[in-house]
């Protein structure tokens, strides 16, 4: 009996210890959680010390979030229970929502924030700072990625492949002879990783997350 004692101690030790050591990264931990619309708050971006950017050209862009609040952060809905949770986080007055304010397109506002906010029924952009961005502007990062196929290339295997995070927005694939999907995904972290991913790809050209951009930084206009 003490035998086995000692060995099922044994293995609880190394599960804690595998348990600590998966859990032990950089991210942000999130100092708050709302169960009604699984809303966590952070008081840092989550991913602010990854390595965030696009690909221009031959060029990284990197992009760092802002590090200090008020943040000023994009949410997008794309169903009721979106718009839903986004009413309930504004209406809130607990302090953390300091300011919204509605943009164009119908279904995304920039909130002025004391937290950093995460919910499954939005999508969230932080706003980003790059080296040859002016101080006070900030980039974007809008739930989309544009992507340019290499001559005679098909988009379909990516559609294929990324069917979980993404989907063909059929309205403007015609344009300047790309293919532009729609991202289901909830942060512009997750949009600007798996922009690089595609990027990488061999029957690509290049791939960029579509931005609201200054007009005086880098411009994702390709020729």
């Amino acid at each position: 009996m003490k035998k086995s004692f000692i060995v099922w101690m044994g293995i609880a030790l190394m599960m804690t210890a595998g348990m600590s050591s998966c859990s032990s990264d950089d991210e942000e931990k999130a100092t708050g959680y709302d169960y009604l619309y699984h809303v966590s708050y952070f008081d840092q971006d989550p991913n602010l010390n990854k390595q965030q950017g696009y690909w221009y050209d031959e060029t990284f862009i990197g992009l760092t979030p802002q590090k200090e609040p008020p943040y000023y952060l994009v949410a997008i809905w794309d169903s009721e229970e979106g718009e839903k949770a986004l009413n309930y986080i504004v209406g809130k007055k607990d302090g953390v929502i300091l300011n919204r304010y509605d943009l164009e397109g119908g279904n995304r506002v920039l909130l002025v924030s004391n937290k950093y906010i995460s919910c499954p029924y939005l999508y969230i952009s932080s706003s980003y700072t790059t080296n040859n961005i002016i101080e006070g502007d900030y980039i974007r990062i809008c739930n989309m990625i544009i992507v340019k196929m290499k001559e005679g290339k098909s988009a379909e295997p990516i559609a294929t492949k990324y069917a979980h995070s993404l989907k063909p927005n059929i309205e403007e694939t015609k344009l300047s002879k790309t293919v532009v999907f729609d991202c289901i995904l909830n942060t512009s972290y997750e949009v600007l990783q798996l922009a690089e991913e595609i990027n990488q790809r061999d029957d690509v050209e290049w791939a960029e997350p579509d931005m609201w951009i200054p007009f005086h930084t880098y411009s994702r206009t390709r020729h």
